[in-house]
C-alpha cells in the first residue's frame, strides 16, 4: 500500500463512530522498517473555523488500527 492511498482515507473511532480526520503523515521504526503509527489531522470545516489556531493532530500507534479498507481507516482510541 503507498501512502497516498492512505491519505485519501477517513479515519473513525469505532468508540464513538465519530470522525477524526484524515491521515497527514506516518511514523516509521527506522531500524526495524515498520510503520509504528499513523498521524491523523483533524477535521477540515475546523480549520475555516480556527484560522489562527493549528488544527488537532492524533498520534495513533498501529496497535490501536483495526480495520483498513478501501474508504476509510477504523480505529480504537479514547478521546
Amino acid at each position: 500500500m503507498h501512502f497516498l492511498s492512505l491519505q485519501s482515507k477517513d479515519v473513525i473511532n469505532i468508540c464513538t463512530g465519530r470522525r477524526i480526520g484524515y491521515v497527514c503523515d506516518v511514523i516509521l521504526d527506522e531500524q526495524c522498517l515498520r510503520l509504528e503509527a499513523l498521524v491523523v489531522e483533524g477535521n477540515a470545516w475546523m480549520r475555516l473555523i480556527c484560522f489562527f489556531k493549528a488544527p488537532q493532530s492524533y498520534i495513533i500507534p498501529m496497535p490501536c488500527v483495526k480495520s483498513i479498507g478501501e474508504d476509510v481507516i477504523l480505529v480504537d482510541i479514547e478521546e
